[in-house]
């Protein structure tokens, strides 16, 4: 059986013009958990960088690879462009669209994406152990949230 928790979602969502540190603690349901991004853009683009999880029994072993995107590619990322809409995102270093500058929170690249038609979504898996407990963090960017933009971030076990 497959359970999907909705952490935190925003629907519209505010402008966020600096990037916004969100933690969450999280208990896991079984040895293998998904994390995804669900974004979908009335105006400009979310971003989002530097994206963490790690166990509180290890905290100086990463779990997500290619969190912050230093790839320079979406490795060890499953990305779904639902319409297969072209005004998408990916990873950039750095990023301009109408009038607003994108950058990365740390280090060369990051992720900006968000379909105007419907929600991209960006998810990976990663391994757990039951009833451990786990800190997930990453940085988002919000410059316009717009009436009709949309975010959701989720784990599922």
């Amino acid at each position: 059986m497959t359970v999907v928790e909705l952490v935190n979602s925003c629907y519209p969502c505010p402008n966020i013009t600096l990037y916004y540190n969100y933690v969450y603690t999280y208990t896991a349901l079984s040895n293998v958990t998904r994390i995804e991004f669900s974004i979908r853009r009335e105006t400009l683009y979310f971003a989002l960088d530097s994206i963490s999880v790690m166990d509180h029994l290890a905290p100086t072993t990463e779990l997500i690879v290619n969190g912050g995107f230093e790839a320079g590619n979406l490795t060890s990322w499953e990305y779904c462009n639902q319409n297969n809409v072209t005004s998408t995102g990916g990873v950039k270093s750095n990023y301009t669209y109408s009038g607003y500058t994108y950058g990365p929170q740390a280090g060369t690249y990051y992720y900006v994406g968000g379909s105007n038609v419907s929600a991209d979504y960006l998810s990976q898996v990663f391994p757990t152990q039951t009833g451990h407990i786990y800190n997930v963090s990453f940085w988002i960017l919000i410059p316009a949230g717009g009436n009709s933009s949309s975010g959701a971030f989720y784990l599922s076990a």
